[in-house]
C-alpha cells in the first residue's frame, strides 16, 4: 500500500474510532458537571437606596434532601475580610461578627435548604458601599461567589440663595445626596457657565453628601434668566431649576428693606417719647387736681368750725 494511502488510512482511524470515546467522556463530563458543587450570585452589581434594606443575593447547589448537615454560610467584606454574618451547626453563629453590623444582618433560614444563602442588610449607609464575598461550604463541597454593592441616594429639592454685590451677584443652591452629581449652569441662550461656577462637597453625619455649588456673576446685567441643572446618573434623577433675577427690582426692594429698618426703629422710639409724655402730663393732672380737691375741704371744714 502506498505511504500516502497508509498516512490517510491512520488518520482517517484517528479521527473516526477515537470519535466514540470522545462523545462518551463529554457524557460524563456533562454528569459530573451537573452534579458539581456551585455558589452563585445573580447579580454582580447591587443597589442599595438611602432607607431601604438591600438583598445580597446568593445560592449554592442544595442536597436534594434539604439537610443542613455539614453546610457552613458566611458573607464577608472583600479586602479587610470584615465577617457581616456566618451559619453553622444548623444556626447563625455571630460571636465573630463585625460590631459595624450587629442587628442589622439576617439570613432566610427558612430558605437555606432550597440553595438560598442570600443576605439582607438593614440601615444601609454610604459607608456600606464595597465588595462582598459570599462563602458557602457543605458536605458536597466549597466555593464563593462575589459581588459590588453601590450606595445611592436621591437629590433632595435644591435650596436657592441670592448674595448681590456692588459689582457682582452670586447665586447658589444646595442640597442632599449620593454619590457625587452632576452640576451645571446655563444661560439663557443655553450656553454653559460652568467657567464661572465653584462645586463643593461635605460629607454629613449621615454619610450623604452636602453639595453647594454658586455661580458668580460680575458686572450683571439687569436682567438674568439662568437655569440650574442637577443629574444622579446612579439614579437616573435629573432636576432643573430656571431662575429669574432683575437686578433694578431687587435692589431697590432690598434697599428699601435695609433702610426700613432704622426708620421703623426711630419711629418706635418717637412713640415710646409720646405715649411717655402723655402718660407724664396725665399722672401730673391727676396730681394737680387731687391737690385742689384737698385744698377746697380744708377750707370748707374752717369755715364750718367759724
Amino acid at each position: 500500500m502506498p505511504a500516502f494511502v497508509t498516512s490517510l488510512y491512520a488518520k482517517r482511524r484517528y479521527f473516526v474510532f477515537p470519535g466514540w470515546d470522545l462523545f462518551n467522556i463529554f457524557l460524563l463530563c456533562c454528569a459530573i458537571i451537573a452534579d458539581a458543587f456551585m455558589v452563585t450570585v445573580p447579580e454582580r452589581q447591587v443597589l442599595a437606596l438611602r432607607g431601604q434594606p438591600v438583598v445580597l443575593g446568593c445560592s449554592y447547589t442544595p442536597d436534594p434532601s434539604g439537610n443542613l448537615d455539614g453546610l457552613v454560610v458566611t458573607w464577608q467584606r472583600v479586602g479587610d475580610s470584615t465577617v457581616l454574618h456566618s451559619f453553622y451547626y444548623g444556626q447563625d453563629q455571630l460571636e465573630q461578627q463585625s460590631p459595624k453590623y450587629r442587628n442589622r444582618t439576617t439570613l432566610f433560614l427558612s430558605q437555606l435548604g432550597a440553595g438560598n444563602a442570600s443576605l439582607r442588610l438593614d440601615q444601609v449607609t454610604p459607608q456600606d458601599s464595597g465588595r462582598y464575598l459570599c462563602y458557602v461550604s457543605s458536605l458536597k463541597g466549597t466555593s464563593r461567589a462575589e459581588l459590588q454593592l453601590e450606595y445611592a441616594a436621591f437629590y433632595a429639592e435644591p435650596r436657592l440663595s441670592i448674595v448681590v454685590l456692588s459689582s457682582s451677584i452670586s447665586f447658589q443652591f444646595e442640597s442632599e445626596g449620593y454619590p457625587a452629581a452632576e452640576v451645571q449652569w446655563t444661560d439663557a441662550s443655553g450656553q454653559n457657565l460652568s467657567h464661572d461656577q465653584e462645586v463643593t462637597y461635605d460629607t454629613r453625619e449621615d454619610g450623604l453628601l452636602l453639595l453647594r455649588t454658586r455661580l458668580t456673576m460680575k458686572d450683571p446685567a439687569p436682567v438674568a434668566n439662568l437655569s440650574f441643572s442637577l443629574r444622579n446618573s446612579v439614579l437616573a434623577q435629573a432636576l432643573e431649576r430656571p431662575v429669574s433675577f432683575s437686578l433694578a427690582r431687587d435692589a431697590v426692594t432690598s434697599s428699601g428693606n435695609l433702610m426700613a429698618i432704622p426708620l421703623i426703629l426711630c419711629g418706635s422710639l418717637l412713640l415710646l417719647c409720646v405715649l411717655a409724655f402723655v402718660y407724664w402730663r396725665h399722672r401730673k393732672s391727676q396730681k394737680t387736681k387731687s391737690s385742689d380737691v384737698r385744698r377746697s375741704n380744708s377750707i370748707s371744714m374752717n369755715v364750718t368750725n367759724e
